[in-house]
């Protein structure tokens, strides 16, 4: 009864008065009890230290590693369908070098290598054992006759195209002035796009030194030792020390997926980190020094000994008491605030109807919670509807522009008696506004939207002379899907009068569409003038060299935001003198999706 009465007291009572009865019971406790063994539970939690977070950065590390094998996979894929690389190698009929088919195989990897930050050098092998190569670092001979002689150009041949990654290449590549030199290869076969014959065989390689730059940063930081090994236990990329050590070691670690283990060097203790690696049969593995921690434990361990028998019980015991009445509720409320400065907006669970400072605070919590939760629901919808009306009526401006240049050009066609053309714009036009009207309704199908591209670029290669060339790769399975219409006409337009008509001679643009789990995904590039990264950044924040506004790139990424709800829909990359893509990126719309954002899919 007493004890109930005591605990009644302390929960109706102020946090100060908590927080003196709690440490004057703390501070009696801690004259009566001393402290357990120290130095046993300093050196095994330090080891599991060390270990979890060698593990963390075994992680992070295998995630760069990553990164650097999927850009050399996608750079295989551009290699593999560049068109003038697939012509080049198509028209190839006899055993002798052609001087044009050389010329456009080198200029592609040659422009390709640029962009390639991790790759070092492209060979490409075709069918009559000739080679064409793109290299950052020379020289190097290359034995051709050595390529199918080779396990990896078997291995390579039975996989229909798919790619692999490999360590060297078994003497086909050879570096005079490096004989020492250490590189893991890409490699792949190049397959016709239409028949799906052999046409070559690709071969893109990555120096060691690029993956020991990230092995040098992190070893930096921890004094560590990585390295790859493969299942046989021979290096891929060595370690710089201590390899006697680690191969020693290596079979107790081939069967788990990741893990550490504690071992002893010749001079100090270190813990043995491996993560296997999706790659083949390969395995990330890393020497942790524990030697600075082990130091700082034997210079401190008798003075930290002395104070935690003093001191331990009293923290323990007042910290769990503290935690438990007054920490956890005001964690619990810190909690609540960052998820509204996160933009959500959940009350607060009242526990008992104790009218403390801490309840009292969460009352005012939960009050302002509902009031700013009422008031940004409120601004948004107004924001909304005034961003709709914009966008609508800068939309609206564009049609009517367009119409008229058009009838222009049909009437000039219909003076000079060009029936043929004339009816062809004509027509075009008609279906242009009826894909783009779409009876008032916001959304088309993809099919549709193409269409409505279609009958655009119609119009223009007849008013520009035939000089804009297209190409479409839209994936089936898109075609019947609804899209916010008018999309990649402003892109299109974009490419049009801001790239292809500013260069001389004719011009392609190449529109791309598939399906990315619940998004779909457009990539409309051309070969025109390009522009510069100061340009692209004027444009993602609307602004214009002229100043003036108008429907571009800065409104067609309000729209797509407003009725799809995504941040950053669109993705601009350029280089002057070559030319631009842009990847848009949009949200699966689930029945009609004709009243703005519902039925998008999540």
């Amino acid at each position: 009864m007493f004890m109930r009465c005591v605990k009644e007291k302390l929960k109706n009572s102020e946090i100060r008065t908590k927080i003196l009865f709690l440490y004057v019971t703390a501070l009696i406790l801690t004259l009566c009890v001393a402290i357990g063994i120290f130095s046993f539970i300093y050196e095994h939690n330090t080891k599991i230290e060390v270990g979890e977070a060698g593990v963390q950065t075994m992680n992070a590390l295998n995630g760069n590693l990553e990164v650097i094998f999927d850009n050399v996979t996608q750079f295989s894929n551009l290699i593999y369908f560049d068109k003038d690389i697939q012509t080049s190698l198509s028209k190839l009929q006899k055993n002798e070098m052609d001087a044009s088919v050389l010329h456009n195989i080198q200029k592609s990897l040659s422009n390709m290598i640029l962009s390639g930050k991790y790759i070092s050098s492209v060979f490409i092998f075709d069918q009559y054992n000739n080679y064409y190569r793109s290299y950052k670092v020379g020289p190097i001979h290359v034995d051709k006759d050595q390529l199918k002689q080779t396990a990896w150009y078997q291995r390579m041949i039975q996989a229909n195209g798919d790619g692999f990654f490999i360590h060297k290449c078994e003497s086909v590549l050879k570096f005079p002035t490096r004989p020492k030199r250490n590189y893991i290869s890409y490699v792949r076969e190049i397959m016709d796009v239409n028949d799906y014959r052999h046409l070559a065989s690709l071969l893109i390689t990555i120096d060691e030194s690029t993956i020991r730059d990230y092995f040098t940063e992190v070893s930096k930081e921890n004094s560590s030792t990585f390295c790859i090994v493969d299942s046989k236990g021979d290096f891929i990329i060595p370690p710089e020390e201590n390899s006697k050590e680690i191969r020693e070691n290596l079979s107790s670690i081939k069967k788990e997926e990741i893990g550490y283990k504690t071992v002893g060097l010749p001079d100090r203790d270190a813990v043995l980190v491996h993560k296997k690696m999706q790659y083949n049969d390969w395995t990330i593995v890393g020497l942790m020094n524990i030697t600075t921690q082990e130091k700082v434990r034997e210079n401190y361990v008798t003075t930290v000994v002395i104070v935690a028998i003093v001191t331990t019980l009293f923290m323990v015991v007042c910290t769990i008491a503290m935690t438990k009445m007054i920490f956890w509720p005001l964690k619990k409320v810190q909690l609540h605030m960052k998820k509204v400065e996160a933009g959500k907006f959940q009350k607060i669970e009242i526990s008992g109807s104790h009218k403390n400072e801490i309840n009292q605070l969460k009352i005012g919590f939960n009050h302002m919670v509902y009031s700013l939760e009422e008031l940004i629901e409120k601004v948004k919808y107004e924001e909304k509807i005034i961003a709709k009306g914009e966008l609508d009526l800068i939309q609206a401006q564009i049609n009517p522009h367009f119409l008229y240049n058009t009838l222009d050009a049909a009437s000039a066609l219909a003076l000079i008696e060009d029936n043929e053309n004339c009816f062809k714009i004509i027509q075009a036009l008609g279906r242009f506004y009826r894909n783009s009207l779409n009876s008032g309704k916001d959304v088309i199908s993809v099919e549709d939207e193409i269409d409505c591209i279609q009958s655009y670029l119609t119009i223009l290669n007849i008013r520009y002379e035939n000089r804009i060339q297209v190409t479409y790769d839209i994936e089936e399975e898109i075609k019947p899907l609804n899209m916010l219409k008018l999309i990649l006409q402003p892109i299109v337009e974009n490419a049009v009068y801001h790239g292809i008509k500013e260069r001389e001679g004719k011009g392609h643009i190449t529109i791309k569409g598939y399906r990315d789990e619940d998004e779909i995904i457009f990539i409309v590039s051309d070969d025109g003038q390009g522009m510069s990264q100061e340009c692209i950044e004027r444009i993602l924040k609307g602004k214009t060299q002229t100043g003036k506004s108008g429907f571009g790139l800065y409104s067609l990424i309000q729209r797509i935001s407003l009725f799809y709800n995504i941040i950053d829909p669109l993705t601009i990359t350029s280089e002057v003198g070559t030319g631009t893509e842009i990847i848009i990126r949009v949200k699966v719309i689930r029945g009609d999706g004709a009243d703005g954002t519902e039925g998008i899919g999540r």
